[in-house]
């Protein structure tokens, strides 16, 4: 099996964090609004170049209502 580096992985986050977004017909200034975060700082996140905590990736999961399951799973 092919292990992931961390950079791949909070790139592949970012990627199910716009994808559900834009389920949602959110903005990403929506999101960042509802998940209480800087809507830069989610710019960062959906492009993978900012490593958010757990906390952080419960908020915005909350805010999409999607579990965090979905944001990890297969990763």
């Amino acid at each position: 099996m092919n292990k992931k580096s961390i950079e791949e992985i909070y790139k592949e986050i970012g990627k199910r964090i716009v994808i559900a977004r834009k389920a949602k017909n959110m903005s990403q200034e929506n999101l960042a609004s509802e998940s209480n975060i800087d809507r830069s700082h989610m710019g960062f996140i959906e492009q993978g170049r900012r490593k958010p905590t757990l906390s952080t990736l419960f908020k915005i999961a909350k805010s999409l209502n999607i579990s965090l399951e979905q944001l990890f799973k297969g990763l």
